[in-house]
């Protein structure tokens, strides 16, 4: 069983490799399963024993992309209680910005293949599964009212994917390191104050 699971990763790697190798070269809608195929080295009946298509293919991979940022969000341990540590909050935004700077080609299947609603949406349902012991302590009104807790992982997911989208169609213009500086600043000092969200800048 371990030889089989070692095998399918194996061949998952090489479809993978090869899809994006294709997308450096070729626009997305006229690569075909033959072309991943013969790029990969293997038949096509192995290519959909792993995938039904090209566009499921093409979800696998924004899959992988949220799944890094999870994983990178585990480890940086960015809140406290009700607190956000901006240094590790830039941090780890600059190492996500990173990786998606060393394999341009991944990053620009995020601009061309994915829509921004989708992208929107998945990286809201990250924000609660990983923050939602903060966002339930928010209490935000305007006028009086309370403001919806959707309406502000909305709005913050806006600023995230839509800054995301500028720096990957201006072709990596800014610094990684410089971006991730830029939005956590912008963040911390204006939107996230104003929700009450405690900011710690020292650790």
């Amino acid at each position: 069983m371990k030889f089989t699971d070692i095998r399918y990763l194996r061949t998952e790697k090489l479809i993978f490799d090869a899809f994006v190798k294709l997308l450096s070269n070729k626009p997305y809608e006229k690569i075909t399963i033959q072309d991943i195929a013969d790029e990969a080295m293997i038949n096509r009946a192995t290519f959909y024993s792993h995938y039904a298509d090209k566009d499921t293919l093409q979800q696998g991979i924004q899959k992988q992309i949220i799944e890094q940022l999870s994983d990178m969000i585990d480890a940086a341990q960015v809140t406290t209680d009700d607190t956000v540590k901006v240094k590790k909050a830039e941090s780890l935004l600059s190492h996500y910005y990173h990786s998606l700077e060393k394999n341009p080609s991944i990053a620009k299947i995020v601009l061309k293949n994915i829509s921004q609603e989708i992208l929107q949406n998945d990286f809201s349902q990250l924000l609660h599964q990983k923050y939602d012991h903060l966002l339930t302590k928010l209490n935000v009104t305007e006028s009086g009212e309370p403001v919806p807790t959707d309406f502000i992982v909305a709005y913050l997911t806006s600023i995230f994917v839509g800054t995301l989208m500028w720096w990957i169609q201006s072709d990596f213009d800014m610094p990684a390191k410089e971006l991730a500086r830029l939005v956590i600043k912008l963040i911390s000092n204006g939107h996230l104050t104003v929700m009450g969200v405690n900011i710690n800048r020292e650790d």
